[in-house]
Order: structure tokens, then C-alpha cells, then sequence
């Protein structure tokens, strides 16, 4: 009895890595370069154009806030030096330029925060586009994994494929 179970091991391990070996001769593998893929497409460039408006009005609101306050100090110091200023009277005036410094801090820190939401925000629905057409290329073509090369993450590459055409004409580019 021990003899008719052992060829049937054999049979079953055998067909089981004659599978493995199947399947892995199947698997095909492909790369593309996505921040190439990215400035090639006009949404990006869209994108980005609206997200310099949005920074450059962020930043000219920056540069008033400043300007103003350099104003300020400035009075400041003139009426300082110039003995205007009783000593309770220049204790209150640097608290509210203290106060004034801070506010512009905390802007420009918000202003940072709201650039990168910005930013977040209109590439979102590009980086989905281009996910889906690589979806798609990868089902239609029979891709096992896709790699982005301009992630710097892959190490070896043997026998992929550069599905960058297929990717530029599912997006229509």
C-alpha cells in the first residue's frame, strides 16, 4: 500500500512545480518612468498653472502683511528715538508688533499647509486617471506588476516591458 501512495506524491509534486514553472513562465512584468508620464500630460501642466495662481496670491498677501508690519516698526523706532514714546507707551507697541509678528508666522505656516492641500487637490484626480490607465494596460495586456521607474525603488528589471506608449495612448496623449 505504501508504494501505490508514493508514486501518486511523486505524480502530484511533480505536476504542482510543472505549474509553478507554468505560471512563472507566464508573468509578464513592465515599467514606465510616472513622472515622465505626468509632465507629459496637459492636466499636470493645467494644474500646476492653477497652483502657482493660488501660491502667488497667498504669497502677495504674505508680502502686504510684511510690508505693512516693516512699516509699523519702523514708525516705531523713529518715534523711540525721536522721545515720543513714554516707556508704557513703547511696552504696548512692541507687544502689538510681537502679536503682529506672530500672526504673519502663523500665516505663512498656513499658507505652506494650504499649498500642499492645493496641490494634493489637483493632482488627485490626474494620478487616479493615469492608475486607471495602468489598470487597464495591465489587465488588457496580461501584466503581472507594473514598476515606476522614477520612484528610483526598483532594483533589477529582467525581461519587463516599457508600457509607456500604452499608458500615453489609453490617456489619448
Amino acid at each position: 500500500m505504501m508504494f501505490r501512495k508514493a508514486p501518486i506524491c511523486f505524480l502530484l509534486a511533480f505536476l504542482m512545480g510543472a505549474a509553478a514553472v507554468s505560471a512563472q513562465a507566464q508573468s509578464k512584468y513592465g515599467h514606465m518612468n510616472l513622472g515622465n508620464m505626468l509632465e507629459a500630460m496637459p492636466d499636470t501642466k493645467k494644474a500646476n498653472d492653477l497652483l502657482k495662481v493660488y501660491a502667488d496670491s497667498l504669497a502677495a498677501k504674505d508680502e502686504t502683511m510684511t510690508k505693512a508690519f516693516q512699516e509699523e516698526v519702523n514708525k516705531y523706532q523713529a518715534d523711540y528715538q525721536a522721545g515720543k514714546l513714554t516707556p508704557v507707551q513703547a511696552q504696548q507697541i512692541e507687544a502689538e508688533l510681537q502679536k503682529k509678528q506672530e500672526d504673519i508666522q502663523k500665516f505663512e505656516q498656513q499658507a505652506q499647509q494650504s499649498v500642499s492641500v492645493k496641490r494634493e487637490e489637483l493632482l488627485k484626480p490626474i494620478l487616479t486617471k493615469v492608475e486607471d490607465a495602468v489598470k487597464a494596460v495591465a489587465s488588457e495586456n496580461g501584466y503581472l506588476m507594473i514598476f515606476d521607474t522614477s520612484s528610483g525603488a526598483m532594483l533589477f528589471a529582467n525581461e519587463t516591458d516599457d508600457i509607456t506608449a500604452l499608458v500615453k495612448k489609453k490617456l489619448g496623449l
